[in-house]
């Protein structure tokens, strides 16, 4: 049968959400904000690093120059000049040690000749990079925090409405297919089931239900005792029904079964006679004062025709058996045969061909 709540509810038919499209842009939204921060942090340590690099290469250009000097100035002074050359070449706390440094705060170039050989030139780098962090960050890194803190904000409520939006839709979708009396699927979703089960090639049969002597109770009794006996009714017959059977009220006291039970006449025939035992009992609703049959229409094979075809054609079926005295079932494409009583006089000579 395809997918239902319940035997009285409406299939659960998958519909198109136009909502889908916007949801899955704010899903790719939110995605690119992500990817986005990751790459902003990602170059700004790019470019930290970069920077740096770029800097320690012309410090250590400017100290090789200074190291060439020392090299060509054998002169006790020269470690005297050094603060002085260092200010001079931008390099930091510029002084001659015996070992390279273990600092990794600290550089330092060999010096291959003269009186300080074997030594080292060793001074502080300016990690220009860092500085410009430690300049800009405070004041510019939370604001971007913000703004992209904002936008992921904006995007997950956004997400969120879209989800309220498309449950709202689910939810009036699934009213307008709703009977709201009992319950059941109404016509609109009976259309719908049929149009899918013939689409997809599904076997099926179809029963139309329709109340005899349901009239005078609504005369007798009044519209809500009416009401009530539609309830009751429309819960025998889901009784009568198998889990995943789909049963409709398609208006007044008129309901519509689809069932898969291999189209075997007899096996259909004693689903209605079961239908017809379970309707005709004494009813709740009226305390027993007043009670209603149910005639029955049959299409045993739902797919030898088009989704509207076999529904008229069960009605007419349906037509057929309320001709007949007392609550009764017909095929489509049989001929009803009049149920006679003791004293009653033939009026018809139909009769249900085979």
């Amino acid at each position: 049968m395809g997918k239902a709540n319940s035997v009285s509810g409406a299939p659960d038919i998958e519909s198109v959400e136009p909502l889908a499209p916007i949801r899955r842009l704010v899903v790719a939204a939110l995605c690119c904000a992500l990817l986005g921060i990751i790459t902003l942090v990602a170059s700004a340590i790019h470019v930290m690093e970069t920077t740096d690099a770029d800097a320690m290469a012309r410090e250590r250009q400017r100290a090789n120059a200074i190291a060439d000097q020392i090299a060509g100035d054998p002169g006790e002074g020269i470690a005297a000049q050094l603060k002085n050359l260092g200010a001079i070449a931008g390099l930091a706390d510029l002084q001659i040690v015996e070992a390279r440094p273990s600092d990794e705060g600290r550089q330092a170039i060999p010096l291959f000749s003269g009186e300080y050989r074997g030594k080292f030139l060793s001074w502080i780098p300016a990690q220009l990079g860092r500085m410009l962090f430690d300049r800009f960050a405070p004041s510019r890194v939370p604001v971007m925090a913000a703004m992209i803190v904002g936008l992921l904000a904006c995007l997950l409520l956004m997400r969120g409405h879209v989800r309220k939006i498309e449950a709202a839709r689910r939810r009036a979708r699934h009213q307008a297919r709703r009977d709201h009396l009992t319950g059941l699927a109404n016509r609109l979703a009976l259309e719908e089931e049929l149009q899918r089960l013939h689409a997809n090639e599904q076997p099926f049969s179809l029963l139309v239900f329709d109340l005899d002597n349901f009239k005078p109770i609504n005369d007798e009794l009044g519209h809500a005792a009416g009401d009530k006996v539609l309830q009751e009714v429309a819960g025998r017959l889901k009784g009568r029904l198998q889990p995943g059977e789909f049963l409709a009220r398609v208006g007044g006291d008129e309901f519509v079964a689809i069932v898969q039970r291999y189209q075997m006449r007899k096996t259909l025939a004693q689903l209605a006679e079961d239908c017809i035992a379970a309707v005709s009992a004494p009813l709740i609703a009226t305390d027993g004062r007043i009670n209603v049959g149910v005639s029955i229409g049959i299409v045993a094979d739902g797919q030898a025709t088009a989704a509207g075809t076999s529904l008229r054609l069960a009605d007419r079926a349906l037509y057929d058996a309320k001709r007949l005295k007392g609550s009764t079932f017909c095929f489509a494409g049989d001929m009803p045969v009049l149920r006679l009583e003791p004293g009653d006089q033939v009026q018809s000579g139909m009769v249900r061909t085979a």
